[in-house]
């Protein structure tokens, strides 16, 4: 790749004021580089693997500042190249100076360009790269488990174990194409079928909790969706546990969606406060409405609130706005219903609540939860986790379950083989044995400066 015999430097920590800010560098020339600027009682140059030494860093004679630094030579270093990380106080103004004063011999990295050479360098496969970014910006406990485990090669583990299971039964296929003229014993193909119905169950399970993974890393998206002044912005406050959205009486309070993201039993979930949807009486509201409609498409679960008395016209065009999402139906207000009205409610599947006395938020939360509760022997054998991952694992089931048509149709073992590969490619993909550069500067964009 462009670039990738450079000697790169970035600033590893957040800009700004703090007690220590860290410096990276790496490739061949980072201890040499570090070696100029620095002065230490022992050289840098001849010191050991993951050694730590105090010094100060020089501008010719002017000193900057009091730092430490430590060495990590290769390949036992993140990268896989030698690596000196320079650790000094946490003040903007000194690491400009220091960056600049590194940046004489080496390169500016590009964002993830570190974890890109770990990559590369075979120090992670590209599960554990993208693990990295996930665990920076996991904002939940159960985002950081995932992330943690998907780092430590659970991912790369079980998507190992599928594809030798694959190329076992490839094996035997390339036998039967290349020795079907011979005397030998017969294939096994009901155990081949057997195992090629088992993998196809496996991958389909892999991307159903792909979605739940994608759910845990970018957050479950629930729209507040209803008429005007049934008490959504008071669900939204409710669950916020603070006054977020403005409540009033009036119809048309919220002129535009309102989005907050809160932890629930480890999982994000994100709300986003719709405007009310009606025939709009200014432009203002209009322009709200159709921002509204566009967060309920975009959303997982739609929470449909209604009060008693609601009428069905003004609940119609939004069951139409909703007719393909995962409702929930709410009736707000249930402090304003008997007991055998909120008996009724329940029946329909409806959810009584009340914003003003926190009625039903438990049982709300539960019914958001239900479907993407991931297990923890789930998450210790490896999730998918993005998009990618995904289609990747779609791709490979959708290939494998060609060669169970094949199989099943008494189509030659030509045919079977074909698309197991296909199958294998896909997979391959998952964990970035192959991978094109144009994919690995999509991944590795998404980081910050300095990972």
């Amino acid at each position: 790749m462009s670039g990738f015999h450079d000697t790169i430097a970035a600033e590893a920590t957040p800009k700004g004021h703090g007690g220590i800010s860290v410096l990276r560098i790496s490739g061949q020339d980072a201890i040499n580089i570090a070696s100029k600027i620095v002065r230490t009682h022992k050289s840098i140059e001849e010191s050991l693997s993951h050694s730590v030494h105090f010094g100060h860093v020089h501008d010719g004679n002017r000193r900057i500042d009091q730092v430490l630094v430590s060495v990590f030579r290769a390949p036992n270093s993140y990268t896989g190249e030698d690596v000196v990380e320079i650790s000094c106080h946490g003040n903007p103004f000194i690491v400009s100076q220091i960056l600049s004063l590194i940046l004489r011999d080496a390169r500016q990295a590009e964002p993830g360009e570190f974890t890109q050479r770990a990559f590369l360098n075979d120090r992670i496969d590209l599960t554990g790269a993208e693990a990295v970014n996930d665990l920076i910006h996991a904002q939940t406990k159960q985002a950081q488990a995932v992330a943690l485990e998907q780092l430590e090669g659970s991912l790369h583990h079980r998507i190992e174990t599928l594809l030798q299971r694959i190329t076992r039964i490839r094996m035997q296929m390339e036998i039967e194409i290349d020795l079907s003229d011979q005397d030998l014993a017969d294939t096994d193909w009901k155990a081949i079928r057997i195992e090629c119905a088992s993998l196809v169950d496996e991958l389909n399970e892999l991307v159903r909790t792909g979605q739940e993974g994608l759910i845990l890393r970018e957050g479950l998206k629930i729209a507040l969706v209803g008429p005007p002044n049934v008490g959504k912005s008071s669900i939204f406050n409710a669950f916020l546990e603070t006054e977020r959205a403005i409540v009033t009486p009036h119809p048309g309070t919220t002129r535009d969606y309102i989005e907050e993201a809160v932890a629930i039993e480890g999982y994000l979930v994100r709300f986003y406060d719709t405007a009310g949807i009606r025939e709009a009486p200014d432009e203002i509201e209009k322009i709200g409405i159709d921002r509204s409609e566009m967060m309920i498409r975009q959303s997982d679960r739609i929470l449909f609130i209604t009060e008693p008395g609601t009428t069905d016209d003004e609940t119609r065009r939004l069951e139409q706005l909703t007719e393909s999402h995962d409702v929930i139906r709410v009736i707000n207000k249930s402090d304003r219903m008997t007991d055998e009205e909120v008996a009724d409610c329940r029946r329909r599947g409806h959810i009584p609540c009340s914003a003003l006395r926190m009625d039903g938020l438990r049982e709300l939360k539960d019914r958001l939860l239900k479907d993407i509760r991931i297990s923890q022997n789930e998450i210790h054998s490896g999730i998918l986790t993005n998009a990618r991952q995904i289609a990747a694992a779609s791709r490979a089931a959708e290939s494998l379950s060609r060669s169970l048509a094949a199989l099943d149709g008494g189509a030659g073992a030509e045919f079977v083989a074909f698309d197991m590969k296909e199958a294998s490619q896909a997979l391959e993909e998952i964990i970035g044995r192959i991978s094109s550069d144009d994919l690995l500067n999509r991944i590795f964009d998404d980081f910050c400066v300095g990972k």
